[in-house]
């Protein structure tokens, strides 16, 4: 039966909707409802503007697809029927089209004229979100089988459709009440039915509709489609106080309904001025009181918290209003200031907080609680300023301070808050392990000279000074002090230049010497692979991709590994075959170092692999490592798994088959460790689709978990399902640490909150690194750290880009556009929103974080609010304070000119067919709002389609500042960019900044985003810190021999592993008594410790371990060197005596020598009754214990007044010794035991490695018998 309609509903309907007069068919043309002026067209396409054939979605439109994508084909309009496109899915597998809009939480109207298969149809969705999210859905119809119906539908609520006839839909949404209305009228007979109902699922906003096609279904026509926002907003919401306007929280947003403000304990009443968009055709109440648009109603306020409704109701549709809503809080008198929160760093301690409302707040003050109880103020910080640090103080002792705010309250006295308390502990964290790199001298010909560059290490001293030498002269009249860059007028195209660091006034060890470039640019040649088919016959071509570095070799310079990408490389969403990806290593001269061929079963694209380039085991050199699989070809040329096998799938993904994790030898790619990939595949559809999109979701860092050494973090799924997976290198093998999945009871909150790359910082202040997925934070355990539920994202920004904020900041884009944000701010610590750009209904894909406005503190944050390339959307301050709508381009900041300001790196699209761009830097203007060009790299193309990302960005080469590395256009070679622009800021080499070190090594991870540091870069900093870390230099024989830029004094400052699990511990030598035990160690014949190791081991104070190797560069912890003075000193154990520290106990096989160390004096262990035997010793620590050692054997039991002052002289970092190490440092120098590193400083809080520790030892002993 056709349309059987209700006439009264069809009146009314008609009345209601101002929907057109009945057509009695097609021809008679499509004229939109009777509109306001102030409602919004968000949608608008009848066809007509497009030329007849295929249209690609997306391409010069503005419908979107998910899933395959469907075969749309344009009909133009004939002599008596309208333009219309007609909609197949030609797949097998989901195919969604529709059109996204902003956001609408009011009223809403959809309508289009359709024409239906007689099966195979399709199902209509309205719904928040993507086209295809259904779980979000307003509406679901059936529109299919000759039946359209809501979905479940009773009998007499369906219609059997003609597939001769077309039908117009007119769907009005009541979003606030969450009910609709669907129209349906035949427009052969003009048959019509109203069916009013309930939102298929609950939903505060509606930003899309669309139509699943059923796979290799019938045609789908579609004509004359629109979409209406009935306009029922405010345009502005004043509240006053008296003279006083008020800031609501969030800012006012016309689509945002919900606000807080906070008033003084005094207020009353306050004045609520609402403004309509629409005013004449819209009513406005406050409350119960009617009222004009922009006339101001009084409200009294009452108790603590008092709502205050705004409703704006549509005077054609009378049930569709839109209320916003007011909380006033009243204040008590004398808030406390807001999240209290604290960090303890050496000797100090830094709080930090937010400022309360009350604008009677004048200043916080901090006070230090005695042991009493007794409040002494420790520092007063005005008002504006939100960030206290706290000196003097003394390591590992806690101390309780309180916070108070204080009043100025006319002409009463001076009021406190009641304060809040926070407890907080100073401590030296340990450091880390990082390159040993040179000096990355650059000389560069331009205009005015030579421009020639170098970096200032991490482990250089802060007075470190230099001089330049051109062709063997010194070229600078004093020590440079103020930069590490200058021009050199006499300078020409055959000089030659190096620098020697100045310390003390005394000249060090000369830097590499290098020649000058021509360019700007050093060109490294490429070995492109051949072309290739794949099995259906496709030709491919390559093209150079994205890129990493590390120091492959161990020679203090960095190389390049290198992605190549196969033309037909695919989105994890497309199929077809892709040609196999290629990893290849080089030096910076050119030379292919290997070529790792990864096999036909790993597919090529941007999700499938992700490079981590790092020194995982602490030998100086770097290894790479990723996900491989049978076929895999390393750099040797030895395959990994079965050469024979082949698991592509008729559609070209690899959705069975074995999965392999491989560790490479960065020098010669040879295949070092291969183990199970983890995350394992499983069942592809547990990923959330089953043809092997969100399965593949590959991502990986490196990261410092437990604050010392580097680990490796694979993750696979973020869509739904996410799982990290954290792995160390030692001894030659991957070894697992953790797994994080969200699928374990109690991180089922953790799905879908990952972003298409990570992101890795210590926010919580505890030395080792959390790992952030996006919109959650993993800690360095492995436990749940916070999650913000605010969904996937496409891009994220973390460091410190808020200095007046106290730790780290993360800045993201949201795609969810559920979530209430479409870009925020977030506290990295603990994932609270600091604040946010308001729910835009789009998917934001580009935001980005940098300090281009000198106008206002700290970094700007920015998100598009259109596509990528968009030039509107928000621009904020770091307080999130809007600074415009226009906006800078949203790919890449980089540090390029001469001042602090950050420029943005982006390319000039050329769109198809070849989807490249040419890579340029701009400059933002703030005064004008609008990008000035400063670099154009002509000649060379940009990675990834519209993403549009360099290789790589990194500081590679020089000082402080950034290269751009890029492919030129047939990716013969890569380009390394170089500024030549003079600066007088003096930063250390970001490579030597943690945060900014490890945003390198994933930059290459999925979305490729910009590297940030770990303190704020940009006006009005402060000086950096110098890192706390230790370098490694390789030696060639398998270890490093010390870092702090080569050269050592009391032997290497490296890690790699604690070393004690696998020796043979508290046994004595191993070897029969009277006889000397022969030293054959594999790993210390060329070592700079073999002799003090050989001493140690024929004096049977220490063993190796059973693979024969000594590993010297091995951290070493306290037990083990307990354990190695106890059995020097031929002590018996106290096996018989009491447990003295909760950690000791007997059976351990530390016990012994723990309990003899406690019995002669010179083990205390720590506060709260703990030795910590399995955590590595610091250099401090051996200095004291041995100080004891001495004191003991000799009865020297004091330190000279002489010793104690010349360790500032001493040593350049003599500050940082803790007070209880300083007497144990200064006797151990005054004996020649230690005496320091090259570059002046001692690295107290450092870990001691084995080698370091034999050497004190052995001459401890020396000076003991004198």
């Amino acid at each position: 039966m056709m349309l059987s309609p209700d006439k009264s509903k069809i009146q009314l309907l008609i009345s209601k909707l101002l929907v057109f007069a009945l057509l009695a068919a097609l021809v008679i043309p499509w004229k939109a409802p009777a509109a306001h002026a102030a409602d919004a067209e968000l949608v608008s396409d009848d066809f007509s503007s497009y030329t007849e054939g295929p249209l690609t979605p997306g391409n010069g439109n503005t419908w979107t697809t998910e899933g395959a994508v469907p075969q749309v084909n344009v009909v133009p309009a004939a002599e008596d029927f309208p333009a219309y496109a007609e909609m197949t899915n030609t797949a097998g597998g989901s195919s969604y089209i529709g059109q996204r809009f902003a956001a609408q939480n009011g009223g809403l109207i959809i309508q289009f004229d359709v024409n239906l298969p007689k099966s195979s149809g399709g199902t209509l969705w309205v719904m928040d979100g993507k086209v295809n999210a259904t779980t979000a859905a307003a509406l679901r119809y059936q529109l299919d089988a000759g039946v359209i119906k809501r979905y479940n539908a009773a009998a007499q609520n369906q219609i059997s459709y003609d597939t001769t006839h077309w039908y117009r839909f007119t769907m009005v949404f009541n979003t606030p009440k969450n009910t609709y209305d669907v129209h349906i009228q035949d427009l052969t007979t003009g048959e019509e039915v109203l069916w009013p109902d309930n939102f298929y699922s609950s939903r505060d906003k509606i930003s899309s509709f669309g139509f699943y096609l059923n796979p290799n279904g019938g045609t789908v026509k579609l004509a004359n489609v629109h979409v209406t926002a009935l306009d029922t907003g405010l345009i502005g919401l004043g509240l006053h106080d008296g003279d006083t306007t008020l800031a609501l929280s969030p800012a006012f947003n016309p689509s945002v309904v919900n606000y807080s403000v906070d008033v003084p304990f005094s207020t009353t009443a306050l004045d609520v001025v609402p403004t309509a968009s629409f005013p004449e055709g819209t009513s406005l109440k406050v409350g119960d009181q009617d009222t004009d648009s922009g006339q101001a109603v009084q409200v009294d306020l009452t108790g603590d918290a008092t709502d205050i409704a705004v409703a704006v109701t549509s005077d054609q549709y009378t049930d569709i209003a839109m209320t916003y809503h007011i909380t006033v809080n009243r204040l008590e008198k004398a808030p406390d200031v807001n999240n209290v929160s604290s960090e303890g760093h050496d000797g100090s301690v830094q709080i930090g907080w937010d400022e309360p409302a009350d604008p009677a707040f004048t200043e916080t003050h901090v006070y230090l609680a005695g042991a009493d109880d007794q409040l002494q103020l420790a520092d007063t910080v005005p008002k504006g300023q939100y960030i206290s640090a706290i000196t003097g103080l003394s390591n590992n002792e806690t101390y309780r301070f309180v916070v108070k705010a204080a009043y100025s309250y006319g002409d009463e006295p001076l009021a406190e808050s009641a304060g809040i308390s926070v407890s907080e502990t100073p401590k030296v964290l340990p450091a880390r392990q990082m390159e040993a790199l040179n000096r990355g001298l650059v000389a560069i010909k331009d205009s005015e000279g030579v421009f020639v560059s170098w970096r200032l290490l991490g482990t250089d001293p802060s007075d470190t000074a230099f001089n330049v030498y051109r062709d063997g002269k010194r070229i600078n009249e004093e020590p440079i002090t103020d930069s590490t860059n200058l021009v050199d007028a006499a300078g020409g195209p055959d000089s030659h230049y190096y620098v020697r660091p100045v310390l003390n006034g005394k000249e060090q060890a000369k830097s590499e010497t290098v020649n000058v470039w021509d360019t700007n640019y050093l060109t490294i040649p490429l070995r492109k692979p051949a072309d290739g088919v794949t099995p259906a016959g496709e030709t491919y071509t390559y093209r150079a991709n994205d890129a990493s570095v590390g120091d492959l070799d161990g020679d203090g310079q960095y190389e390049i590994v290198l992605k190549w990408d196969p033309s037909n490389s695919k989105d994890n969403s497309l199929a077809g075959y892709t040609g196999n990806t290629y990893v290849d290593a080089y030096k910076m001269d050119g030379t292919l170092m290997w070529r790792i061929d990864l096999g036909r079963n790993i597919r090529s694209g941007a999700h499938y692999l992700d490079i981590m380039v790092y020194d995982l085991d602490g030998d100086g050199k770097a290894e790479v490592t990723f996900r491989t699989a049978d076929g895999t070809v390393d750099g040797k040329g030895n395959v990994i798994g079965d050469a024979a096998a082949d698991y592509r799938n008729s559609s070209g993904y690899v959705l069975d088959g074995p999965e392999y994790h491989t560790v490479f030898d960065g020098a010669t790619g040879e295949a070092l460790d291969t183990q199970p990939y983890e995350p394992a595949r499983g069942n592809v559809a547990d990923w959330g689709d089953n043809y092997g999109n969100r399965v593949d979701r590959f991502l990986s860092a490196i990261a410092y978990l437990d604050g010392v050494h580097p680990s490796v973090i694979m993750q696979r799924g973020y869509y739904t399902r996410m799982v990290l997976v954290a792995y160390d290198f030692k001894d030659g093998k991957l070894v697992k640490r953790w797994t994080f999945d969200s699928n374990t009871p109690g991180n089922e909150s953790f799905a879908g909150q990952g972003n298409h790359q990570l992101s890795v910082a210590d926010v919580d202040n505890d030395g080792k690194d959390e790992i952030i997925t996006g919109a959650a934070a993993i800690d360095d355990d492995g436990t749940a750290l916070w999650n913000s539920g605010l969904g996937h994202g496409d891009a994220m920004h973390l460091g410190d880009l808020d200095p007046n904020h106290l730790g780290l900041e993360l800045f993201a884009v949201q795609e969810n556009t559920g979530a209430k944000y479409s870009a925020d701010m977030k506290d990295a610590r603990t994932g609270r929103v600091l604040w946010g750009m308001l729910q835009t209904g789009k998917d934001t894909g580009r935001g980005l974080s940098a300090d281009v406005d000198p106008n206002h503190p700290g970094e700007e944050a920015w998100a598009i609010n259109g596509e990528w390339n968009s030039t509107n959307g928000g621009l904020f301050t770091a307080d999130g304070q809007k600074i415009s709508d226009q906006i800078p381009s949203s790919n890449f900041a980089i540090w390029w000119d001469g001042d602090l300001n950050r420029e943005l790196l982006d390319h000039d699209w050329l769109g198809d067919p070849l989807r490249v761009g040419i890579p340029k830097i701009d400059k933002w203007d703030a005064e004008n709002n609008r990008l000035i060009n400063l670099e154009t790299f002509t000649g060379t193309y940009s990675n990834n389609d519209t993403k549009g990302n360099p290789a790589l960005q990194a500081d590679l080469l020089g000082d402080w500042r950034e290269e751009v590395v890029v492919r030129t256009e047939d990716s013969s070679a890569l380009r390394i960019y170089s500024t030549t622009d003079v600066t007088d800021k003096r930063i250390y080499t970001l490579m030597h900044d943690p945060v900014y070190r490890l945003g390198v090594a994933w930059q290459n991870t999925g979305y490729n985003q910009p590297p940030h540091t770990s303190f704020y870069l940009g006006n009005g900093m402060e000086a950096p810190a110098q890192p706390s870390i230790y370098t490694v230099k390789y030696t060639g024989t398998g270890g490093g021999d010390g870092g702090n830029n080569g050269g050592n004094h009391d032997g290497g400052n490296n890690g790699g592993g604690t070393g004690g699990s696998n020796e043979t511990p508290g046994t004595g030598s191993g070897t029969d008594a009277g006889t000397t035990p022969e030293v054959s160690f594999s790993d210390i014949g060329n070592h700079w410790a073999a002799a003090y190791i050989t001493k140690l081991v024929q004096a049977g104070a220490v063993n190796g371990y059973a693979d024969g190797t000594f590993k010297p560069n091995h951290t070493i912890t306290r037990a083990e060197f307990t354990s190695i003075i106890v059995k020097l000193l031929a002590k018996s154990g106290a096996s018989q005596a009491a447990p003295v520290f909760a950690d000791v106990q007997p059976g351990s096989w530390y016990y012994d020598a723990v309990m003899a160390g406690y019995q002669l004096g010179f083990i205390q262990g720590n506060d709260g009754g703990t030795f910590a035997p399995d955590a590595p010793i610091s250099r401090q620590e051996m200095a004291a214990i041995l100080e004891r050692v001495y004191a003991s054997a000799t009865g020297d039991t004091g330190v000279s007044g002489e010793a104690l002052n010349q360790l500032d002289t001493a040593f350049s970092d003599a500050s940082s010794i803790a007070d209880w190490a300083k007497a144990g440092v200064a006797k151990m120098a005054e004996l020649g035991v230690i005496n320091g590193f090259e570059n002046g400083t001692f690295a107290p809080g450092q870990n001691a490695t084995r080698a370091e520790a034999a050497k004190m030892i052995c001459l401890l002993a020396a000076a003991a018998q004198k």
